[in-house]
């Protein structure tokens, strides 16, 4: 169910916005009235966009880099004048075997796609939604936190998790949700 002008005057980034989960939540976003920002490091991400509407701004980066969070919370803020919505999608497992079969590389690999971006973004973000006077985030994890033959993605996915809880403690008096 759509619920138009639910987030009519509000300014939503969402990650990961070139295909699946965050696809359908910048979509969705965009057809209850938000200006929505659509990041994702593949250029597929300008069709999303296009589908979206005009109220929309399709920014292509890579979120494990905090330089890139921080130009994509900017240029949110650049276009729209705020940013109240932060919806962090981005990460996903890259290989499922054994931990003692991952090599140190592969283990800084899964952790710098499934964590860094909703580090950096949330970092990024909290200025300006701290300036406009509140906002929420909405950190995107995985029952795979007890997952098998997953142990770096599930790491990454617990630190999302606590990521969340502290940010929520830390900011809930300064209108962050």
């Amino acid at each position: 169910m759509t619920f138009l002008g639910r987030f009519a005057g509000k300014v939503a980034v969402v990650t990961g916005a070139a295909q699946g989960i965050g696809r359908d939540v910048a979509l969705r976003l965009a057809a209850e009235g938000a200006r929505v920002v659509l990041a994702d490091r593949s250029d597929l991400v300008h069709e999303v966009q296009a589908e979206a509407g005009a109220d929309c701004l399709a920014v292509t980066g890579d979120l494990e880099l905090y330089a890139d969070a921080a130009a994509l919370m900017d240029a949110a803020v650049a276009r729209f004048g705020r940013l109240d919505v932060l919806v962090n999608n981005v990460g996903g497992t890259i290989w499922a075997k054994p931990y003692a079969e991952y090599e140190a590389a592969q283990i800084e690999a899964e952790l710098r796609r499934s964590l860094f971006p909703t580090m950096w973004c949330c970092r990024s973000a909290l200025p300006h939604m701290l300036a406009g006077g509140g906002g929420s985030i909405v950190n995107v994890s995985s029952v795979a936190t007890r997952g098998i033959n997953r142990v770096p993605y599930s790491a990454a996915k617990g630190g999302v998790n606590a990521l969340t809880a502290c940010l929520a403690w830390e900011y809930a008096e300064q209108g962050i949700r």
